[in-house]
């Protein structure tokens, strides 16, 4: 019975690592706001991050829903989408593996079409940007749960576009 429970555990494991394959997330320390940090993020790189709605995630911690600013630029060329989230709340961090982390650059899509390391280097280099940081998606527990809470945000914010 024991050999059963490791291996399932192991299947698990693996389950939530290819959950997301086509996902990567940059942590960005910085004192910035997050209107000024977009601001030079579209300064300096292609992305054109536009603000949304904040974010509703379900923090399993608090049992409760907490909000995130968010902003996202979608490249249909490329078909890949970049998203700019906080980390930052008034409960806490919505990740709390990564809490040094004050926002994350998460982009979803065809990993060949940018290039990670690039990207990490120029947001690096942004005024009042302490560090920068490539996170382990496998090591986020709640993963799974914020992409699901973030498509489900966009369904809805598709919705009041097509509503108006």
């Amino acid at each position: 019975m024991r050999e059963i429970f490791i291996g399932m555990a192991v299947r698990k494991l693996k389950l939530i690592q290819e959950e997301w394959p086509d996902i990567d997330m940059i942590g960005i320390n910085t004192s910035m706001q997050d209107y000024r940090l977009a601001y030079f993020i579209n300064k300096e790189t292609f992305v054109k991050l536009e603000r949304l709605d904040d974010l509703p995630v379900y923090n399993e911690k608090l049992k409760e829903l907490t909000r995130q600013c968010l902003y996202k630029y979608y490249d249909g060329d490329k078909r890949v989408t970049y998203y700019l989230i906080s980390n930052d709340n008034s409960r806490g961090k919505m990740i709390d593996q990564y809490s040094q982390a004050n926002f994350f650059l998460l982009i979803k899509g065809n990993k060949k079409a940018y290039d990670i390391n690039t990207l990490q280097s120029v947001v690096r280099k942004l005024q009042n940007v302490t560090f920068v940081f490539v996170a382990v998606i496998s090591k986020i527990k709640d993963i799974n749960g914020i992409m699901q809470d973030l498509e489900l945000h966009e369904i809805n914010l598709n919705a009041k576009v097509k509503q108006a």
